[in-house]
C-alpha cells in the first residue's frame, strides 16, 4: 500500500493550497485546523446536505466504492505543514449501511500512523477523536496527508466524512488511569475451536492443559445434548471458555441451495443467538457471552440480537485485519479470525501468525475445526507444533481465551472513553457495565500525573505490582484517584520516654505505634515535624491521627504550629484505653498559615501517663 499511496503522491498536482500554519507547539490555537478533502482512488466523490447534528453545518462528503482494488481518499492540499500546535485530530464519521471498516493513514510523507475505524451498526455519526500522543513516529511539524480507505471494498459500500481537523483540546493536568494493553504483555493470542467435535476434547484439551494454556470452545446443541456433554462441562472448570456457535450451525442464505443454509427472519435469529446462548449456559453450567458464526457469516438477523445480549462476536476477515491493535476501533460483533486447514503449515503459515502478533503488537485469534490424524482441518503434529511455540513465547503474548481478550480490550475502550471528574479527594472515574458483561473482568492501569495519589476501589487502597500495574476491577463501576495523606514522622521527645511499640491501629496501615511515658515533672513534649522547616500541607482539609492510653482517661494537649502562630486544642483518650481516631479540619484550626506548617506537638496534661500515638498525617477528606 505504500508503493501505491507514494505512486498517487507524485501524479497528484497541488490543488487550492490551505493556509500555511506556522506555530509553535508551546502555542495553544483558539480555532481548529480545517483539512479538505483533496481527490480519491476507486471512490465515487460528491458532496452531501447530510451533516454532523449539532455540529458546524458543514456539509459531509460521500464516498461510494466505485471499482475494485485500492481506494483512497485524500485530506490534504499535498504541501508540508505544521500543526504542532495542535494535539488532536478529530472528524465525524459514519457509514451507507452501518458497520462498514475504515482505515485512516496520516503521514508526513516519511512516517506513518494508521489506525482502523468502525462505523456504528446503526449507519449513525460517530465522532473520532485521536491525541497527537497515540500517533507515534509522525512528525506534525511536516504533516502532508490523510488518508481514508474503505477495507469493507464490495463495491457501492458507502461512508461519509465530516470536519476532518486538527484540534486542540485543553489537557487534564490532574491524576488519571491509562489502561495497559493486553493485561501487560506486548501482545496477544486466541486459540479458538468451532463445532465441539469430540477430536477436540482427546486431543486439543489435554494438549492445552499440559501447558496451562486457556482456549474457547465454540459450541453447538450437539454437543450439549450428546454423549460426551459431560466432558464438555469441565473445560470451565479447568479455565476454558464455552462460547455459542448457534443452535443448528445454518448459514444465513438469501436463496437456499444446500441443507445448512436457511433464509433467516426474527424467529429463526432469535432461536440461533439468544435461545441458544441460553441453552449452552443452562446445560454447561458456565456464563456464555460470545458468539462465533457458523461459515463466518455475520447476517445482519444475527447482530441483531447478538449485539444486545452478547459481548463480541468472532467472524473471518473482521475488521479489515488479522491483527487487531489497541488503538482500533473495532466492530464487537465481527472480529477477525484466522482458520487452520488441513493443509496448512507451522512452518510456513501458523508460526508466522504468532510472530506478526508479537511485531505488532496486536492480538489475532486462531480457529481450528477438527484436530488430530492427517484427514482432519489441523493435524496433530501441526497443532502441537503451534502450542508448543506459543509456550515458548509466553514473555511477549498473553495467551488467553477469547472471552477474556475481547472483555479486556472492550472494557479497556470503556475506559479510556471516561471523562476524569474531580472531587474534594482527587479524581473519580465512574462507568456502567453491560449486563452481558462477564463478572470477572480485571484491568492493569498505570497512575499518570499521578505522584502522591493512590488507586481506591470499593473503598480499598489498591497496591502496584513490580511494574507499577495497578490490577482494577472493571464490575466495580467505579474507582477513585485519593491524594495520599501526608504522613508526619515523629521528631523528639522532652521529659518523656519515647520508644517504638508494636500496638498498631486496629484495620489501619499496621505502622507501629509510638509509645510515651511521662513520670518526670515539668513541662513535656513530643514532637512530630519532618524537618522542623516549613512544608506546604494546604491541599489537605484534615489532620487526623490516632492516639490511647496505656490506663485510659489521660488527658493531652496537642499544639499545631508555622513557627509563628499555633493552634491548642485538648484531647481525652478513651477511658478504657482503647484506640480513638482523633479528625480535625484545618478550617477550625485560626490563626495557622498551611501554606508554611512546621510542627506538631503533644504533651500530656495528666501526670504520671502513658499514651501512644500513631498515624500522625494530615489527609483529604
Amino acid at each position: 500500500m505504500k508503493r501505491i499511496f507514494s505512486l498517487f503522491i507524485a501524479l497528484f498536482i497541488l490543488i487550492s493550497p490551505l493556509p500555511i500554519v506556522s506555530q509553535t507547539a508551546s502555542a495553544a490555537p483558539s480555532a481548529p485546523y480545517v483539512v479538505n478533502y483533496s481527490s480519491s482512488n476507486n471512490l465515487s466523490a460528491s458532496n452531501d446536505s447530510t451533516v454532523v447534528p449539532g455540529s458546524t453545518g458543514v456539509a459531509s462528503q460521500r464516498f461510494v466504492v466505485s471499482g475494485s482494488g485500492w481506494n483512497g481518499a485524500f485530506y490534504t492540499d499535498w504541501g508540508t505543514h505544521d500543526v504542532s500546535a495542535y494535539n488532536t485530530l478529530d472528524f465525524w464519521v459514519k457509514g451507507g449501511a452501518g458497520g462498514e471498516a475504515l482505515s485512516m493513514n496520516i503521514s508526513d510523507g516519511t512516517n506513518s500512523y494508521t489506525a482502523n475505524i468502525q462505523t456504528p451498526s446503526d449507519a449513525s455519526w460517530k465522532h473520532v477523536s485521536i491525541d497527537f500522543s497515540a500517533m507515534t513516529g509522525v512528525d506534525f511539524t511536516k504533516w502532508k496527508s490523510i488518508t481514508f480507505t474503505c477495507n469493507t471494498s464490495t463495491v457501492n459500500t458507502t461512508f461519509y466524512m465530516n470536519n476532518v481537523q486538527f484540534s486542540y483540546l485543553d489537557p487534564y493536568t490532574g491524576p488519571q488511569i491509562t489502561v495497559v494493553p493486553w493485561n501487560g504483555a506486548q501482545s496477544a493470542v486466541s486459540l479458538t475451536f468451532d463445532d465441539g467435535v469430540d477430536s477436540q476434547l482427546d486431543y486439543a484439551v489435554p494438549a492445552l492443559n499440559a501447558k496451562g494454556m486457556k482456549a474457547t470452545f465454540f459450541i453447538t446443541e450437539t454437543a450439549i445434548t450428546g454423549s460426551r456433554k459431560e466432558d464438555w462441562k469441565k473445560l470451565p472448570l479447568a479455565g476454558h471458555e464455552i462460547g455459542n456457535h448457534s443452535k443448528h450451525h445454518y448459514e444465513p442464505s438469501a436463496n437456499p441451495t444446500q441443507p445448512y443454509q436457511r433464509t433467516y427472519d426474527d424467529t429463526l435469529g432469535y432461536d440461533e443467538t439468544v435461545a441458544a446462548q441460553t441453552e449452552i449456559a443452562q446445560a454447561m453450567g458456565t456464563p456464555v457471552v460470545t458468539y462465533a458464526y457458523p461459515y463466518t457469516n455475520n447476517d445482519p438477523y444475527l447482530v441483531k440480537y447478538l449485539k444486545d445480549t452478547h459481548l463480541s462476536a468472532r467472524g473471518g476477515w473482521g475488521n479489515g485485519t488479522y491483527y487487531m491493535n489497541p488503538s482500533d476501533t473495532p466492530d464487537w460483533m465481527n472480529i477477525s479470525s484466522r482458520f487452520t486447514w488441513e493443509e496448512g503449515s507451522f512452518n510456513t503459515d501458523y508460526k508466522s501468525w504468532v510472530d506478526n502478533a508479537i511485531s505488532q503488537g496486536a492480538w489475532t485469534v486462531i480457529t481450528a475445526h477438527d484436530v488430530g490424524g492427517t484427514a482432519t482441518s489441523l493435524p496433530l503434529d501441526q497443532m502441537n507444533a503451534l502450542i508448543n511455540y506459543l509456550d515458548t513465547k509466553r514473555s511477549s503474548i498473553w495467551i488467553a481465551p477469547y472471552g477474556t481478550v475481547s472483555g479486556y480490550w472492550r472494557a479497556q475502550k470503556t475506559i479510556e472513553n471516561l471523562t476524569p471528574n474531580a472531587t474534594l479527594t482527587g479524581t473519580s472515574y465512574n462507568w456502567n457495565v453491560p449486563a452481558y458483561f462477564p463478572n470477572n473482568i480485571n484491568l492493569k492501569v498505570k497512575l499518570k500525573n499521578g505522584d502522591g495519589y493512590q488507586v481506591v476501589q470499593n473503598g480499598q487502597v489498591i497496591q502496584p505490582d513490580a511494574g507499577g500495574n495497578y490490577t482494577i476491577s472493571f464490575g466495580a463501576k467505579s474507582l477513585e484517584l485519593k491524594r495520599k495523606p501526608y504522613a508526619v514522622n515523629y521528631s523528639n521527645s522532652n521529659n518523656l520516654t519515647a520508644s517504638t511499640d508494636a500496638t498498631v491501629v486496629p484495620g489501619n496501615t499496621g505502622v507501629a505505634s509510638q509509645k510515651f511515658v511521662y513520670a518526670g515533672s515539668g513541662w513535656n513534649g513530643a514532637f512530630y515535624t519532618n524537618d522542623w522547616a516549613s512544608h506546604d500541607v494546604s491541599a489537605y482539609n484534615t489532620l487526623d491521627f490516632w492516639v490511647k492510653a496505656g490506663a485510659g482517661g489521660v488527658t493531652l494537649s496537642m499544639y499545631v504550629s508555622d513557627g509563628t502562630n499555633g493552634y491548642s486544642v485538648n484531647i481525652q483518650t478513651p477511658s478504657d484505653a482503647s484506640w480513638k481516631h482523633v479528625s480535625i479540619p484545618l478550617a477550625t484550626m485560626t490563626g495557622v498559615n498551611f501554606t508554611k506548617w512546621k510542627t506538631i506537638t503533644v504533651t500530656s496534661v495528666t501526670n504520671p501517663a502513658t499514651f501512644y500515638m500513631n498515624n500522625v498525617q494530615f489527609s483529604r477528606t
